[in-house]
C-alpha cells in the first residue's frame, strides 16, 4: 500500500509542470503594425542598397568602357609612333648615305686642292710662281680698269713692323700692296679662299689703319682685296658683303676675274 501512494503523489506533481509550457503573453495589433513597418523599412533599405549597388556597377562598367576606349586610342598612337619611327629610321639612313657621299666629295675636293697646291708650287701662305707670273703683272691694271682707282705702283711680301715696348716687332705681312698718292689696297692671296682668311684680312686692314704711319698708308684711303685660285660662291658672297674686292685666278686662261663689292669698305 505504501508504494501505490508514492506513485500517485508523483503523478500529481507532473500536471502543473505541463501547464507552464503555454505562453502567457499575446501580440497586439500595434505590435503587429510595428513588425510590419520594420519589415517594410528593411525591404526599403535592401532596395536602396541594391539600387546603390547597381549604380556603382553601372559606373564601373562606364569606367571599363572608357578605359577600353583609351587603350584602343593608345594602341593607335603606338602604331602611329612605330610608323613614324620607321620613317625616321629611313630618313636617318638616307641622311647617313648623303653624309657618306658628301665625305667622299670632300675627300675628292681635298685631293684636288692638294694636287693644285703641288701644281702651284705649294702656294698656300706663300706667293710663289702664281703671284709672280699671273697676279703681279695683271692685278694693278685690272683693278684700275674698273674705273674707280688709279694705282701707280705695287710691292709684294711687304712686312709691316712697329715698335712695341721699345722693340721693333712684326705687326703683319701683306702679300701685295697697291698704292698711289691718295689710295692704297692691301691684297691677301690664298690657294683656296676660306671665311677665316677673309676675317683675318679684315683684322689685318684694321691693324694697317691703326699703325698707318708704320704701314705707310697715312693720308691714303685704304681698300682691301682677297685673291684665290679657288673661290667658292658662299665665300665670294661673304667677302663682297664685307666690302672687299674678290679676285679669282684663272690659271688655265692666264687671267684674273675681279668682283667689286656694291659698297667698297675703306679703312
Amino acid at each position: 500500500m505504501a508504494t501505490k501512494k508514492t506513485t500517485k503523489k508523483a503523478a500529481k506533481k507532473t500536471y502543473p509542470a505541463a501547464k507552464k509550457a503555454f505562453p502567457k503573453t499575446r501580440i497586439t495589433l500595434d505590435d503587429l503594425t510595428a513588425i510590419v513597418a520594420n519589415i517594410a523599412a528593411a525591404q526599403a533599405n535592401i532596395a536602396a542598397a541594391q539600387a546603390k549597388t547597381e549604380a556603382a556597377h553601372a559606373k564601373t562598367e562606364a569606367s571599363i568602357d572608357r578605359l577600353s576606349a583609351e587603350n584602343r586610342l593608345l594602341a593607335a598612337e603606338n602604331r602611329l609612333l612605330a610608323a613614324e619611327n620607321r620613317k625616321t629610321s629611313d630618313e636617318v639612313q638616307k641622311t647617313s648615305e648623303a653624309v657618306r657621299q658628301l665625305h667622299d666629295e670632300v675627300s675628292e675636293t681635298s685631293a684636288a686642292v692638294r694636287q693644285l697646291n703641288d701644281t702651284l708650287g705649294g702656294m698656300g701662305g706663300h706667293l710663289g710662281e702664281v703671284i709672280e707670273f699671273i697676279v703681279i703683272p695683271k692685278i694693278r691694271p685690272a683693278i684700275n680698269a674698273l674705273g674707280d682707282h688709279s694705282f701707280k705702283e705695287l710691292t709684294t711680301r711687304k712686312i709691316i713692323e712697329t715698335v712695341i715696348n721699345d722693340r721693333k716687332r712684326k705687326l703683319t705681312e701683306i702679300d701685295v700692296l697697291l698704292y698711289s698718292d691718295t689710295e692704297a689696297m692691301a691684297v691677301e692671296i690664298k690657294t683656296c679662299l676660306q671665311t677665316s682668311d677673309v676675317d683675318k684680312h679684315l683684322e689685318r686692314l684694321q691693324k694697317l689703319r691703326d699703325h698707318e704711319a708704320d704701314a705707310e698708308v697715312k693720308g691714303k684711303t685704304l681698300f682691301g682685296a682677297v685673291v684665290g685660285a679657288i673661290v667658292h660662291e658662299p665665300i665670294r658672297t661673304y667677302a663682297l658683303k664685307k666690302g672687299l674686292y674678290v679676285i679669282e685666278i684663272r690659271e688655265e686662261e692666264d687671267k684674273l676675274d675681279i668682283d667689286k663689292p656694291e659698297t667698297c669698305r675703306t679703312w
